[in-house]
């Protein structure tokens, strides 16, 4: 009985970071990410109302436990057995080859909300860095040479230094009267997306909520104005009106990704573990690690 109310509550947490995940990857294949509709499950309301018929929690869980429970529960094994031969052999991955791999995802992922930012990304890092560690496991056996990973270094240098990037929404209208009653509607808190969607002239960005996505300084595709203006805001907080070309704007900054440029000593194991990978394959199991622990599972 115990087992299985600890099964139930990892099957839980497991499906929860699958959720977030599958939305992750679903919303980087259209560039933005709608998080807002995550929301806290209340354990004594139903899950879901089909004409009249509720289905609560529990009946949700148990159907999770039966049909997922031996998949969920192997995924939490494989995560614990490299996080402990990873610490055993002294394995670690670079801080900067996570921040890296981070700023890439976000920008794939796009927008995120503000109160789940944090989140996501804490999470983001703690599966890149379980992948990172769990390759180099799995390619342990496999010799890479020297002159491999400086040839593979030299010719691919330039992917690995990520530009400063700042994520933009805008709100676009003709006249300074309109733009002053948008911003005036922003001082008293309405949402920026809302008022995009609204008022905004805009057409590309206007069922996005103003959103633009990810720009360098030199981005071709970015206003005159914007990049600079952005800077000077924090987070998650938008510019008062100005003119341009296109009319009057309110820009608001979402995120700013700082410039990451990672050198040879910072890339060296990870060149190694990744060239490595490239003979192990892309159906290269945690399994036959478990052989190296005392593992014991129910199934």
């Amino acid at each position: 009985m115990n087992i299985k109310k600890f099964l139930l509550v990892f099957i839980l947490a497991l499906m929860l970071t699958n959720v977030v995940t599958l939305f992750l990857l679903n919303r980087a294949n259209n560039n933005q990410a709608d998080y807002e509709s995550i929301e806290e499950i209340d354990v004594n309301s139903p899950v879901a109302v089909i004409n009249g018929e509720e289905i609560f929690y529990n009946e949700w869980m148990q159907y999770l436990e039966v049909r997922y429970g031996e998949l969920g529960l192997e995924e939490l094994i494989d995560r614990q057995v490299v996080s402990q031969l990873a610490e055993q052999e002294g394995l670690s991955v670079q801080p900067g080859v996570i921040d890296y791999e981070l700023a890439m995802l976000a920008t794939l992922a796009g927008q995120l909300p503000e109160q789940k930012v944090e989140q996501i990304e804490a999470n983001w890092r703690r599966d890149i860095e379980h992948q990172i560690l769990t390759d180099m496991l799995l390619s342990s056996d496999i010799s890479i040479t020297d002159e491999e990973v400086g040839a593979y270094y030299d010719r691919y240098q330039s992917e690995y230094e990520f530009s400063q990037r700042i994520e933009l929404s805008h709100i676009v209208v003709d006249d300074q009267a309109t733009a002053d009653r948008v911003y005036g509607e922003l001082e008293n808190g309405a949402a920026f997306s809302a008022l995009a969607r609204e008022y905004t002239i805009d057409e590309d960005s206007s069922d996005h909520g103003g959103y633009l996505g990810f720009f360098t300084s030199t981005s071709s595709f970015l206003p005159e104005g914007y990049f600079d203006r952005a800077l000077d805001l924090d987070e998650f907080s938008y510019t008062e009106p100005f003119s341009t070309y296109q009319g009057y704007v309110i820009v608001y900054l979402h995120r700013e990704l700082p410039s990451i440029q990672l050198g040879f000593n910072e890339l060296e194991t990870y060149i190694r573990v990744k060239l490595a990978m490239e003979q192990v394959g892309d159906r290269a199991s945690v399994k036959p690690l478990w052989q190296e622990l005392n593992v014991d599972w129910i199934y």
